[in-house]
């Protein structure tokens, strides 16, 4: 424990607050989810309907379509609204998507078409919870707790990313692709047990209620007008129009046709990816207020967009699983630092609008950037699309390291 400037203690590391702690667990069995789902779709198109890249990329295009969407109007219920109802809803609604779509594979009656249709539901439910767990940290957790929080954070989606594709996997090979969706569709009903024993805050000084396109200008206007968070986001839209999906979508097309394996075994790159992340998350939280956190967010996108383009060149399978662990460890100290900086730099009162905005920028604009990589991915190969839109991503963010000191000083 430690001790305040008013002599209230605290708890020294952020998992042992009760709230936090139990927002943490929630994550893992969302997480789990989360990352489970672009694998098993993209697996359940290339593998079990037998359909081609750009089909794969129509589909993360469609489960991520809804964030493109909604984050923004979400942002602004999670300024307003129960933040734990939000999330209790839209878990259960997750969960019921995924237990439809298990009945209609075990009936023989998934067509491609339907999985558009399960995919627009489940992105849809994921979407409006997405910018209430991040705007949530913030208020369950000192000031001084906030990066530790995050890293915390970064580790449950981390072994959601190494568990979620392998257990998916596992469960996949063993009861079939209904049965990896029941999987998932348990773990969004288990991880409501823990919202419903969660204690939220309320909002405190709530000004009058206005209209969502007013309310969401009031997040892009901290954004705009702050000239570090503006850079910062236009390098999210840039990673996640490139480097992002390179790796969670067309890597998986790429062992298939590149490496001459199964979709399903792009379950081991994404395991070793979370076990890096979650090593340099742990450095993170161990070192916990580090100086100089733009510049290590901007290098972070750096390796990892070089190790991105050495991905896309590979001709065998140990080689994307040493680049895979190696892109972990960068990408851990991405995710904190990029998290880190935007909500140590935004009022709690905004948190939700400007973490919808994140939601959006991370999240959002990525399914655009799997369907244009699918595309590019027929036209010439999964491995081409991979390095060629990484070595954009290294050239912007190369170019911005260089021109912009401001950043590279943030803390």
């Amino acid at each position: 424990m430690t001790t305040t400037e008013t002599g209230v203690e605290r708890p020294a590391n952020a998992i042992t607050v009760r709230p936090f702690r139990l927002l943490w667990l929630n994550n893992i069995c969302f997480f789990l989810v989360s990352n489970a789902q672009r694998f098993v779709f993209g697996w359940l198109v290339l593998d079990g309907l037998n359909r081609s890249e750009s089909d794969q990329g129509v589909v993360v295009f469609t489960l991520g379509l809804p964030s493109a969407l909604l984050v923004l109007q979400a942002g602004v219920w999670a300024d307003r609204w129960d933040r734990r109802s939000m999330l209790i809803w839209t878990q259960v609604a997750g969960g019921a998507v995924m237990a439809v779509t298990a009945l209609l594979i075990r009936a023989d009656a998934l067509s491609f078409n339907w999985v558009i249709v399960v995919t627009l539901f489940a992105g849809a439910a994921s979407a409006i919870g997405q910018p209430v767990r991040s705007a949530l940290i913030p208020a369950l957790v000192h000031k001084d707790q906030l990066f530790s929080a995050i890293a915390i954070n970064a580790i449950a989606m981390t072994l959601s990313l190494i568990l979620g594709p392998v257990l998916a996997k596992v469960v996949g090979d063993q009861w079939g692709f209904d049965g990896a969706f029941w999987f998932q569709a348990g773990l969004m009903f288990a991880g409501v047990l823990f919202l419903l024993r969660l204690d939220v805050p309320p909002h405190a000084d709530l000004a009058p209620k206005r209209s969502v396109l007013a309310e969401t200008k009031d997040g892009l206007r901290h954004v705009v007008g702050d000239d570090n968070l503006r850079v910062l986001f236009g390098l999210l839209v840039v990673a996640s129009l490139t480097v992002n999906p390179a790796i969670m979508v067309t890597l998986q097309a790429h062992v298939k046709d590149g490496l001459g394996r199964t979709a399903g075994e792009a379950a081991a790159p994404f395991a070793l990816m979370g076990l890096g992340i979650a090593i340099s998350s742990f450095v993170v939280m161990r070192k916990g207020n580090m100086k100089h956190k733009g510049a290590a967010f901007q290098r972070a996108l750096i390796c990892g967009s070089t190790i991105t383009i050495l991905t896309g060149r590979t001709t065998e399978m140990w080689q994307v699983l040493v680049l895979s662990f190696a892109m972990g460890l960068a990408g851990g100290f991405y995710i904190n630092m990029n998290q880190g900086l935007i909500q140590a730099n935004t009022p709690q009162p905004l948190m939700g609008r400007v973490m919808g905005l994140y939601a959006l920028t991370s999240f959002g604009i990525m399914p655009f950037g799997a369907l244009l990589l699918g595309v590019v991915a027929s036209w010439t190969s999964p491995g081409a699309a991979i390095s060629g839109a990484a070595a954009v991503c290294l050239a912007v963010v190369v170019t911005t390291y260089v021109r912009q000191r401001e950043l590279r000083e943030l803390a």
